[in-house]
């Protein structure tokens, strides 16, 4: 009996200390009896952009609702509503990559061992990345590539593929036309930059912006600059390559090897860069570079100084795309004391878009020509190609072929001309 009586005492001191405590919180006890119908609640309001929700969840809220009481509420401090020009701090990003496979067969040249004996597959590009904003406050790319050929030395016929670095930089507006850009990109130099490599409308870049690779006839590099690290002012008016529109860079980098972690010198690379663009009329490019660089390990460092220009332009007229970029670059040898080297290279372009059933195809002719230095009198080459891209935007992909003759200057005549694919696939 006292034990069922202080089992009594104890149940009801537990249902007086559970009223009391929902008193003491403000919080009404359920009824025992049939719930009556809640009153109705005016409608919420919409909370403003980027105001916390309530801590309850609907379901729980409706649930509450179904035996007659509100649910226990904690809404946080409402924000005020951003005003419809200010920046959002929310970031976004896509990612983006794309696939480049080709194939070629170079001519075997009966006296060159390294020429055309390498045919088969190559990867041009295994690019990935992303490019991002927070708001208005900022831009960002970063990408990557598995494609990057390594060479100990020119002319060999085999190479490594390693991943290697490609963007990596930020863009933050100073005011409403202007930018500045800083981290590792390419400068506004390069005549056939404009196109990216799923725009470029042949197999490969220009003679004046590839140069001869190895295994196709005498290795030779490039007139354009590539990557590097630095930062750049841009000033832009309309938008890019849209409507009409002009836009100035000035940059300083660093003006070492496209892969180098850092300076090769004290000596920072200048350049500086214009571009105009019009719906109706094309577009055209004039640019500038100066880079005091160095080359070689020490004790045996060599001081030389590159002062380089570029000129790009082109036009489309209807179905006929027309391009055209040329590249000069004269360099001086401080440390040996020789004669100063000139380079230049050059070449035009057209392609027509032909009438297809639901297919982009167009057709083309390019010629272009490089002579990598004057202080060597027989390393001119010339390339004839004539090409042909379809492209399926609807597997995001695209197909490029090309026929290359190619002619060098008589003393160095190879036979080296070939035949080349490439299959194009978009992530």
């Amino acid at each position: 009996m006292r034990q069922s009586l202080n089992m009594v005492r104890r149940l009801v001191l537990s249902i007086v200390f559970v009223a009391g405590s929902r008193l003491a919180w403000g919080q009404p006890i359920p009824p025992q009896g049939p719930a009556e119908p809640p009153a109705a609640e005016p409608p919420a309001a919409e909370p403003a952009a980027g105001t916390p929700a309530e801590v309850t969840p609907a379901s729980s809220r409706a649930a509450a609702l179904e035996v007659g009481r509100a649910p226990p509420r904690r809404v946080l401090p409402a924000l005020p509503a951003p005003q419809a020009d200010a920046p959002s701090a929310a970031p976004t990003w896509q990612p983006f990559g794309y696939l480049r496979l080709q194939a070629a067969l170079v001519q075997n040249d009966a006296n060159v061992a390294f020429i055309g004996r390498s045919d088969g597959f190559d990867l041009q590009n295994a690019r990935l990345g992303a490019r991002g904003r927070l708001g208005q406050r900022a831009a960002f790319e970063v990408s990557i590539d598995g494609a990057v050929d390594e060479r100990d030395q020119v002319n060999l016929p085999n190479g490594r593929l390693r991943v290697g670095l490609r963007d990596a930089h930020v863009d933050l507006p100073i005011a409403a036309e202007l930018a500045v850009r800083a981290g590792r990109f390419e400068p506004w130099f390069d005549p056939e930059a404009r196109d990216g490599d799923t725009e470029r409308p042949f197999v490969d870049r220009a003679l004046d912006s590839r140069g001869v690779l190895a295994t196709e006839g005498w290795q030779a590099a490039g007139l354009t600059p590539g990557r590097s690290l630095g930062v750049a002012a841009r000033w832009q008016r309309g938008k890019p390559w849209q409507g009409s529109g002009v836009a100035a860079e000035v940059s300083a980098q660093n003006g070492a090897d496209e892969f180098a972690s850092g300076n090769d010198n004290d000596a920072l690379a200048l350049s500086l860069a214009v571009r105009a663009w019009s719906a109706g009329l094309g577009w055209v490019q004039v640019a500038g570079r100066y880079n005091p660089r160095t080359e070689g390990d020490q004790p045996f460092r060599q001081d030389e100084t590159d002062l380089a220009g570029a000129l790009g332009m082109g036009a489309s007229l209807g179905p006929v795309r027309l391009g055209a970029g040329a590249v000069l670059m004269r360099t001086t040898f401080a440390t040996t004391g020789g004669g100063a080297q000139r380079a230049w290279g050059a070449h035009g372009q057209a392609l027509v878009r032909v009438p297809a059933a639901g297919l982009l195809v167009e057709v083309g002719y390019r010629f272009a020509i490089l002579d990598p230095s004057s202080l060597v009198l027989t390393d001119r080459v010339m390339e004839h190609t004539a090409g042909a891209v379809l492209s399926l935007p609807r597997l995001r992909a695209r197909i490029l072929a090309g026929a290359v003759h190619v002619a060098e200057q008589a003393a160095r005549t190879l036979r080296n001309d070939r035949l080349e694919a490439v299959l194009e696939v978009s992530l």
